[in-house]
């Protein structure tokens, strides 16, 4: 059995398939022979769908909280193109130089392992150390900085806001309570530019001018340890990267043998031998590595920025790959806290696009107040949702879709998860319970509209609107289609809904009636649904309505599982399992 057979699921989004984003980088993997263990990952194949994603309605402008792709980066990651983004981001110029050295590491960490058995690995990077005091740092095992940059001649660039991010008084302060939390905290540094990349590769006395000044860096800070994240093309700078890693590593572990070091790498390299690393040489040298497992989507196709399954690169492809390639116990699967956004032909799952995707963090999709699909295919959330005649699409990460990542992660006995980055969940500490394994994976809801070429409006016209009065709130009622509720369970509600108006002329007779029965959505807390249809009403219609969970409006019927898109501060670990699942 392949690994990707033993999650072979119907495709759902057309016939050119998923293809990767960037070719260079995830090359299509050979079909991989794996021994049994794999063959009960089927277990993993869940057929959830959608549930509310959030109480706000701003379906304005989708103004990104991440930088669009660059058009001509090339085979770079996320990553890479957010700090060109940022490079001259005004929010870490004005942060105030750090007075002390933050909090040294507590005692706990001296002997213990370089990753834990359940590793979490956020980044923090310098454009959020505004917002930092929000991180839930109780679940983190590693926290990196992110970033110093890195120069062709190995010098660590002392410019720039990554640089003032690591001086500044709001990293000392993170770094103390993430020591406070028990986690070890590592400094990212970063070399993006193809030149300095093959520069530093053919310099064999680069290693150890690097790994001094890193290891100044790391004590002066009282960290414990190095990320480094080098991102380049081409095989040719494999054996000087080889060098160079390793001498960077015997500088860490001779200057502290428990200091940590590890490395961000393409989630397509461990199988791929021709490309920019060399996972085996690399794995002797490092801790760990962190498998940048994201945008392996194609711009050009409305699709999953980080499939699980399905018929192109995927999660699977590339754990299985490094499990391969090295001990499972140094590989860290990363994942994102942020999707993409396409503005589409129609809602269903398979229109095409009509423009370049938007990256939009995870807080950002739930802002726009849709309904989460699920696409089975690659087991991973979508939201489609309309401004003005304009169609969009979104594929992100929910709790459910991190959930089934984290069982992947289990079931192969890697090292743990690592987070893209801490402070795009927003107030979503759901995110970070799935990774954990202390959220539940939401099963029965719906997969959503599937594509036609006549679908680009909607059933309802958008000119005509329609309002009631719940619980004395008034609520804003949105007409869907009947067919999508099919797979979703409805519990009648303990009132009615009251006042109902419109300019709608079908359906002006309803009212004159005093009272509607409505629902509500089974696994969404705060979703309603009101279905009128004779002889016990005037006309048909099925329309949704959101009110914030816990506020005067919500009237709760009955007990409902914890829905994992949640925006409330409640830790779920404090309703769940706090059992973390051991590799």
């Amino acid at each position: 059995m392949s690994a990707r057979g033993a999650f072979r699921l119907p495709r759902q989004v057309g016939s050119s398939g998923l293809r990767r984003r960037h070719r260079p980088r995830h090359c299509a993997p050979a079909r991989l022979r794996v021994n049994p263990l794999f063959a009960c990952l089927g277990t993993l194949c869940l057929v959830v769908g959608g549930a509310a994603l959030g109480s706000q309605s701003t379906r304005g402008a989708l103004a990104a909280t991440v930088i669009h792709p660059s058009n001509g980066g090339g085979s770079v990651s996320i990553m890479n193109r957010m700090a060109k983004a940022f490079a001259s981001s005004p929010s870490t110029a004005t942060l105030p130089v750090a007075t002390a050295p933050p909090a040294p590491a507590p005692p706990s960490l001296e002997g213990a392992p370089a990753l834990r058995p359940h590793e979490m690995f956020g980044y923090a990077p310098y454009w959020t150390l505004p917002i930092s005091s929000g991180f839930n740092l109780a679940g983190l095992t590693t926290l990196a900085y992110f970033s110093v940059g890195v120069g062709g001649d190995a010098t660590v660039q002392q410019s720039g806001p990554g640089w003032v991010g690591y001086q500044s008084q709001a990293l000392a302060d993170l770094v103390t309570r993430a020591h406070g939390a028990g986690d070890r905290v590592v400094l990212t540094a970063s070399c993006f530019g193809q030149p300095a990349l093959d520069k530093m590769a053919a310099d064999p006395t680069a290693g150890a001018r690097l790994g001094a000044s890193l290891v100044q860096l790391v004590a002066a800070k009282n960290l414990d340890g190095v990320s480094l994240d080098f991102e380049g093309k081409g095989s040719k700078d494999q054996a000087g990267l080889d060098t160079l890693v390793a001498a960077v590593s015997s500088a860490m572990h001779q200057a502290n043998p428990h200091w940590q070091v590890t490395m961000a790498t393409y989630a397509s390299s461990a199988g791929n031998p021709a490309g920019f690393y060399d996972i085996r040489g690399l794995s002797a040298s490092v801790d760990g590595f962190f498998v940048m497992a994201y945008d392996m989507n194609d711009p050009k196709t409305p699709s999953p920025t980080a499939p699980l399954t399905g018929a192109g690169f995927t999660d699977l492809d590339a754990v299985a790959q490094y499990a391969a390639a090295v001990s499972p116990s140094k590989v860290i699967l990363g994942v994102p806290y942020y999707g993409y956004d396409w503005p589409t032909a129609g809602p269903g799952l398979g229109d095409p696009a009509t423009g370049p995707p938007a990256p939009m963090s995870y807080s950002r999709i739930v802002a726009t107040g849709g309904h989460v699909y699920w696409d089975p295919t690659t087991q991973t959330a979508w939201t489609s949702y309309q401004v003005g005649s304009q169609w969009h699409q979104t594929f992100f990460d929910n709790p459910t879709s991190l959930g089934l990542k984290a069982q992947l992660a289990n079931t192969l006995h890697i090292a743990g998860l690592g987070i893209w980055a801490l402070g795009m969940e927003g107030d979503a500490p759901a995110m970070q319970a799935a990774l954990r394994g202390n959220a539940p994976i939401m099963k029965g809801l719906r997969p959503g509209p599937v594509g036609s070429a006549t679908t680009t409006t909607t059933t309802v016209p958008t000119t005509y609107t329609y309002a009631a009065t719940w619980n004395g709130v008034e609520v804003t009622l949105d007409p869907v289609d009947p067919a999508s509720l099919a797979g979703g369970s409805l519990t009648p509600a303990s009132t009615s809904l009251a006042g109902f108006a419109t300019n709608d002329p079908k359906r002006l007779c309803l009212e004159a009636e005093p009272a509607l029965a409505v629902a509500s959505l089974v696994g969404s807390p705060g979703v309603y649904v009101l279905t009128t249809a004779p002889p016990n009403n005037c006309a048909s219609g099925t329309w949704e309505f959101t009110v914030t969970p816990g506020s005067p409006g919500d009237a709760p019927t009955t007990t409902t599982p914890p829905d994992p898109t949640s925006t409330t501060t409640t830790d779920p670990t404090s309703t769940t399992s706090t059992t973390a699942p051991q590799h």
